[in-house]
């Protein structure tokens, strides 16, 4: 019965439980009105039987016929007594009729064949000589009782009789009991009356108790109802974005790690994509919220049509989506999925009637060694971190890319010693005027002298402590040395400009310019012999803030100049607006510039920087014949491996003075 209890649902035990109890209640209720109805009507005979004795019997019995205890009534008195009380019998229905006085002996009846004996008499009868009223329904199964049994049952009722002090038969059952009087009733006619009022109450009971059950039955069920939905709804909302009405990060987390663990146990490999908008805030910030909210619902229903049925899509929050892809033969076909989505991203979204393009950067993780869900979606963090830094648009992990390492990010928690105590050290990468051949400018960059370990490239740290506090730190360390080296060449007669990188955490510091400021008064060095350097997506992070920040460099004479031109997402019409005097062409197009694409990408920067009346500086120069199509494209100043690697400051200025010195004997 429990087991059977336990697969019905809670509203339907509900249900049969409250049945069950309101019917019992009904029961119980209906068996204790119906033993009061019996009451009731045994009442009404009894009262019935006393009127007869007060108007029928006392009047007509005196004290003295009940002291005939072993001889008989006469006759005359026998005849006087019959001719009153038979008369009796017929006009209140009464079926026998016994005069008993204290004796137990039968003074007087309506059957002949009981006077003047002598019977033990019953409880009631007993109890009636005490001076009790009773009644009871007899079987008739008493010796007195023996000519009477045609009747099946009748309602004995004993009246005690008493008289006073005077001798006087008194009413009801005061004074001294002499006797008692006896009146058979039918009993069928008071059981009729009883079943009709019974049935009558089980009736009405019934129907009560059925419409309270149906009352309160519907007011459950509907509460129930109400709170299935509840239920459902709250459940619902703890598993789904609210906005986009995918799954969120709990029930992306769930999957994965189901995902996972199916993986490892068939052989197969699952992969986890993590999926990152690019100048999302741009669009929220251009037209508004809402607009953005109906973006984000049409790129999860578009990435939702280019997977399988058993895949997932998951907003994890902001504008980042989550892919769960199970049952894949090798981590390529996750990477084909990636590109089938970012394809599908590659067709305007209309938003508010505007369309409007969306890139990503879609980064892949594939189980390998028994990862859990919260490390493969770290790695597919770490990819897509990856690919938006590189602007590929995909990356599958790979641990070479891993700048979040346990041993990484215990190197970057050392940072804050190693400036204290002055590790890092700063090598110089020497600029070539194209024009002059000359190298009156170099570009700092930061290295550590590792106790430990050893030099460490800006590779091994730089990374992991951008994305902390310390970045800030580490840029007033890199200012302050740089500028301490510009002046201490100075002191030895050269006059070299340095530029340094601004990370973009500090584009939009409003306090760098007096910090710049302060350092270029301490090492008492020109304002023009510092440029600073910056990516487009350092000044798109926050472009309010990062103008002032500018605008305040450009006034105290400080060069500006935008690093990695042609791989960000700034507008020209934007970068126009700015005090930019360089732009920097990014390596990526210089490394292979023989190919057609690279080539028109820096032919079209280095003539847009002579329209703006920029200079142009070509990075990641390794051959000549990169530098022969530069000089003929008319790039300005050029730097790389073909010149000179990034040098110890004491070998960087030994080097420019020999390059220098052998362009003038030129």
């Amino acid at each position: 019965m429990r087991k059977l209890l336990r697969r019905v649902s809670l509203l339907t035990r509900f249900g049969l439980i409250s049945l069950a109890l309101v019917a019992l209640l009904g029961v119980v209720v209906g068996e204790v009105l119906r033993g009061a109805l019996r009451d009731r009507t045994l009442g009404d005979a009894i009262r019935t039987a006393q009127v007869a004795a007060n108007i029928g019997v006392r009047p007509v019995l005196r004290p003295s016929d009940l002291a005939h205890v072993f001889r008989p009534l006469p006759d005359a008195r026998r005849a006087q007594l019959d001719a009153a009380l038979l008369d009796s019998l017929s006009r209140n229905n009464i079926v026998r009729l016994k005069i008993w006085n204290s004796q137990h002996f039968v003074v007087w009846s309506d059957n002949k064949r009981l006077l003047q004996r002598w019977f033990p008499g019953d409880d009631e009868l007993n109890a009636s000589l005490t001076g009790l009223v009773s009644a009871d329904v007899t079987n008739l199964q008493s010796p007195e009782e023996l000519d009477d049994r045609s009747h099946q049952r009748l309602l004995s009722v004993y009246v005690p009789l008493g008289v006073d002090r005077d001798g006087h038969f008194t009413d009801g059952e005061n004074g001294k009991i002499i006797g008692a009087f006896e009146i058979y009733l039918p009993y069928q006619p008071i059981a009729h009356a009883i079943d009709h009022d019974t049935r009558r109450l089980y009736l009405t009971l019934a129907i009560g108790l059925a419409l309270l059950y149906l009352a309160v039955f519907r007011i459950v069920a509907r509460a129930s109802r109400d709170l299935r939905r509840q239920v459902e709804t709250n459940r619902h909302q703890a598993l789904y974005d609210m906005l986009t009405d995918l799954p969120n990060r709990v029930l992306f987390t769930d999957r994965l790690e189901q995902v996972a663990t199916q993986a490892h146990r068939n052989g197969t490999i699952a992969a986890a994509l993590l999926l990152d908008l690019d100048r999302f805030k741009e669009i929220n910030d251009a037209l508004g919220h809402e607009s953005g909210d109906q973006l984000l619902c049409q790129l999860g229903a578009r990435i939702s049509k280019r997977l399988r049925a058993q895949d997932t899509v998951a907003r994890l929050g902001g504008d980042e989506f989550g892919v769960v892809l199970p049952g894949l033969g090798h981590p390529q076909d996750a990477v084909a999925v990636a590109e089938d989505i970012a394809a599908a991203l590659e067709e305007p979204f209309d938003v508010g009637h505007i369309e409007v393009d969306v890139r990503a950067s879609i980064g892949v993780a594939c189980t390998d060694e028994g990862e859990d869900a919260a490390t493969l979606l770290r790695h597919a963090d770490v990819a897509m971190y990856v690919a938006k830094r590189s602007h590929s648009g995909i990356e599958l992990y790979s641990k070479e890319h891993d700048l979040f390492s346990a041993e990484r990010l215990a190197l970057a928690s050392e940072v804050r010693r190693a400036i204290e105590q002055r590790e890092l050290v700063l090598h110089y990468q020497p600029k070539i005027d194209l024009r002059t051949g000359r190298a009156d400018s170099v570009e700092a960059l930061v290295r550590w002298q590792h106790p430990a370990r050893g030099l460490l490239g800006p590779s091994e740290f730089l990374p992991v402590v951008e994305s902390t506090h310390l970045i800030k730190p580490l840029t007033i360390y890199v200012l302050d040395e740089a500028l301490r080296q510009a002046r201490a060449w100075a002191g030895e007669g050269e006059r070299v400009a340095v530029s340094v990188n601004l990370a973009a955490a500090c584009a939009g510091d409003l306090r760098l310019p007096v910090q710049v400021a302060e350092l270029l008064a301490r090492h008492d060095v020109e304002p023009e012999l510092l440029e600073i350097e910056l990516t487009e997506t350092a000044v798109l992070d926050n472009p309010t803030r990062a103008k002032k920040v500018l605008e305040a460099l450009a006034a105290i004479g400080v060069r500006l100049s935008v690093d990695d031109f042609g791989t960000g997402y700034a507008s020209i019409a934007y970068l126009t607006g700015l005090p930019i005097r360089t732009l920097k062409i990014d390596q990526s197009f210089i490394f292979d510039l023989a190919a057609s694409g690279n080539l028109a990408v820096t032919r079209y920067s280095i003539e847009l920087a002579r329209t703006l009346g920029l200079t142009t500086i070509a990075e990641g120069v390794e051959d000549e014949t990169t530098l022969r199509i530069l000089e003929e494209l008319g790039c300005d100043e050029a730097q790389g491996f073909f010149f000179a690697r990034a040098l110890p400051a004491d070998e960087c200025i030994a080097w420019i003075r020999a390059r220098n010195h052998t362009e003038v004997r030129r």
